[in-house]
């Protein structure tokens, strides 16, 4: 195992359950049958048609989280993507230039301004206005003691890039006493929707913990004119602080494990936000992924080894070089969407079947879990 980073399962709602793993085993059986010919001295031939099965099988223990490898508090993190409109095919920027064109220089009070809302992992909110100006981005223009992002300049609408800019130099700027800077890093990205260049901003709470999950809202999170958003999520608070037992995470395991559903397709092509995050909070605890870090030499970037996590490249498309141990994702990499099997920072798959067993009747208990990598749950 990579050093200090442990086995991983993964859940619907981003969060990870470390596992201390001491023995794992990556099975793979391609199906492939041979048959002896009736002639040719016993030769034999087969038909291979890839399509193999895989196993993961775990074998580990779960002791008090006193006693646990664990993990530290990570931070949630959040985007928000003006190339597309919600979770649809639609370009935002194409539905906003009229609305933009037809407001006020300057004016924050126009019920069509569109307001955007951070929540920190403090529990401080900071709503973010969008609106024509001539001034890019900043806080208490005109003595209104608010934040804003211009998306018009007075003359005409800013490019999604732009606007992106702005938006992630407002939050890494000093205004009003790096209220926001302190709090949250921004910074700018291709889109994952559209693969339109720079035009997706992330943002990462500063603090880690679960305190930093929560929405992102805008306006109304039906309004037509919301931009591709994903909530703050992935933070989680370090194992040594949470004080479970043993117990309580096998209690935990197996009620989820009783009972608990991927919930199918409907939360990727859902577009509606608001129904992804009932989605979400419905199927959140369903164990769809696994994280398995190892020690790579040709990933390393200044010391020996570095923490990589394995991956499945499924897919009919697939290169040579998508196959290598190059391709590998740092064992710390996000993930985007759990629901997307092409990530290479998880394995999508599974929980089939789990064993869990109490010691001589103290408080550790074994587990043998086995993981089907699979592409589509419904």
């Amino acid at each position: 195992m990579a050093v200090n980073i442990p086995v991983r399962l993964v859940r619907k709602d981003n969060k990870l359950i470390p596992l201390d793993v001491t023995e794992l085993v990556l099975d793979v059986d391609r199906g492939v049958n041979a048959r002896t010919g009736l002639r040719g001295g016993a030769q034999r031939f087969a038909i291979d048609m890839n399509r193999p099965k895989a196993v993961i099988l775990l074998k580990g223990y779960i002791v008090d989280d006193e006693f646990s490898n664990g993990q530290g508090a990570s931070s949630s993190s959040a985007s928000v993507d003006f190339s597309r409109r919600g979770v649809t095919d639609y370009s935002w920027i194409d539905l906003m230039t009229p609305l933009g064109n037809s407001l006020t220089t300057d004016d924050f009070s126009h019920n069509t301004v569109k307001k955007l809302t951070l929540k920190a992992t403090d529990g401080n909110s900071f709503v973010i206005h969008f609106i024509k100006s001539s001034t890019v981005h900043g806080y208490n223009l005109g003595g209104s003691g608010k934040y804003h992002v211009s998306i018009h300049d007075t003359s005409s609408m800013h490019t999604t890039t732009e606007i992106a800019q702005n938006l992630a130099n407002l939050i890494n700027s000093s205004a009003n006493g790096d209220a926001l800077s302190s709090r949250f890093t921004a910074s700018v990205h291709d889109s994952t929707l559209s693969d339109e260049n720079n035009v997706m901003v992330k943002i990462i709470q500063d603090v880690g913990g679960e305190a930093g999950n929560g929405v992102v809202s805008w306006d109304n999170d039906n309004d037509n004119y919301i931009p591709a958003i994903k909530d703050f999520i992935g933070g989680q608070d370090a194992t040594s602080s949470t004080g479970k037992s043993a117990g309580d995470k096998v209690a935990e395991l197996y009620a989820v494990l009783n009972n608990s559903n991927d919930g199918g397709v409907v939360s990727s092509i859902s577009s509606l936000i608001d129904v992804k995050r009932k989605h979400k909070s419905k199927f959140g605890d369903y164990i769809g992924g696994i994280q398995i870090p190892f020690n790579s030499t040709v990933n390393a970037d200044g010391g020996k080894y570095k923490a990589m996590n394995f991956f499945m490249p499924t897919g009919g498309f697939r290169t040579l070089k998508q196959k290598e141990a190059t391709a590998a994702k740092s064992a710390s990499s996000e993930i985007e969407d759990t629901n997307d099997s092409k990530e290479f920072t998880f394995i999508k798959g599974a929980v089939t079947k789990a064993t869990f067993v109490q010691m001589g009747g103290e408080p550790i208990y074994s587990f043998d879990i086995q993981f089907l990598p699979i592409d589509r749950i419904l």
